[in-house]
């Protein structure tokens, strides 16, 4: 704890020292839960201790007990407390809890013992569109404030001045204030280039495709803050720019990264790493901690041939927020590299230090003073592990 605290003072007084300094290794769990998960997507912490959790291959939510168990939450369905495909979670206040049933577009409230409340909707919201597209499209939620503000990416699509829907090339920001029932843009956000397409169908509609870029090519990624600011991490140059009611009121300084070269075995990698997305996609599980049927193959898709030089700083859904505002980054890494490493900034968006992950695990979630990951079994297997955090204070100089 003292390493780690002695560090980060030189590193508020001498920025560049940050870039050099050794990283925090997370050693060892201060628990483990013993039943696997097939794969963990949603995770909240309550004040006493239990993890609401969802797991999207099984379709389940469950609140879970370290020392004690498991208690199920509602069921797979298309009735009154039950969900199509239960995945993230965002922390409202007072211990209740919103999971977005990704099956049917809406949020289920999920009271503190566990049992389902009412549900909601964002595309109600606002008159239901952002430049007719925005929360008409269902949006995963991706961050929420101290408030319960829900925060959600626009439509990546937009309407050119001849009234055609076009790709975008920057999404908005938006906050749904569930106090006022009402949606604003907070800021704005670039996304991968040939990342959407429109094209004509046979019947005369219009198919819209999102989500085609090279992983590779460089994105921003943003996450909202306890404040209710959003910070947009900007990744040709690698920095934070803070927003309040889409103006930028801050822009951290440049974050220094190594320039990882794209060669052969980057390409492999990135392939391998698709092919397994698409095998582990929960429509093609049929039962707990099972893989896919065998002998079938995943989905075929054309090769990338859109490549960078160089790998970004970081990928798609690489930034997360914790309570005290710290901003934690993945950074991309050289082949053969399975310990995830985490720029830590603070809410400023200065660097401020620096987090490994032990091998072959990922980060869930976030606590008051804890870090949730999942280590992965040889069989995919996800097993929840609680790490007690040396320092819990926004660092700020």
């Amino acid at each position: 704890m003292m390493r780690l605290a002695k560090s980060v003072s030189i590193v508020l007084f001498v920025p560049a020292v940050a870039a050099a300094q050794k990283p925090y290794s997370l050693a060892k769990p201060d628990v483990e839960y013993a039943e696997p998960f097939s794969q963990v997507a949603g995770l909240r912490e309550l004040a006493n201790g239990r993890v609401l959790i969802s797991d999207a291959r099984e379709k389940v939510i469950q609140l879970i007990d370290f020392r004690g168990g498991a208690v199920m939450v509602g069921r797979e369905g298309g009735g009154p407390s039950e969900y199509a495909s239960p995945t993230r979670i965002v922390a409202l206040p007072g211990d209740t809890s919103a999971i977005y049933d990704a099956g049917k577009g809406r949020y289920l409230i999920v009271d503190p013992d566990g049992s389902l409340g009412n549900d909601f909707r964002l595309d109600a919201v606002g008159g239901g569109s952002q430049q007719g597209l925005g929360l008409s499209v269902r949006a995963s939620p991706h961050g929420i404030d101290a408030r319960g503000n829900i925060y959600v990416q626009g439509s990546p699509f937009h309407l050119d001045s001849h009234g055609l829907l076009m790709p975008s090339d920057s999404a908005p920001v938006i906050r749904f204030d569930r106090a006022t029932l009402r949606a604003d843009t907070v800021a704005f956000t670039r996304l991968a280039k040939r990342n959407g397409s429109v094209a004509g169908t046979a019947g005369g509609g219009v198919e819209l495709r999102n989500g085609l870029a090279n992983p590779l090519v460089p994105r921003d990624e943003w996450v909202a803050l306890p404040d209710g600011r959003v910070a947009v991490i900007r990744a040709d140059d690698y920095h934070a720019d803070l927003y309040v009611s889409r103006t930028v009121t801050r822009s951290g300084p440049r974050i220094a990264f190594e320039r990882i070269k794209v060669d052969d075995a980057v390409k492999k990698m990135v392939e391998e790493q698709r092919i397994q997305v698409r095998r582990n996609a929960p429509n093609r599980v049929a039962g707990r901690g099972g893989a896919p049927p065998r002998g079938l193959p995943p989905p075929t898709r054309p090769f990338f041939t859109d490549w960078p030089d160089f790998m970004p700083p970081f990928l798609a859904e690489a930034a997360v927020a914790r309570p005290n505002g710290q901003i934690w980054v993945l950074r991309t890494q050289r082949t053969g590299n399975d310990a995830p490493l985490y720029d830590v900034l603070d809410d400023d968006g200065r660097l401020i230090g620096h987090v490994r992950l032990p091998h072959k695990t990922r980060l869930v979630g976030f606590g008051q003073g804890t870090v949730y990951l999942v280590r992965i079994d040889d069989d995919d297997l996800e097993y929840l592990q609680r790490y007690r955090l040396p320092f819990d204070a926004v660092l700020k100089g």
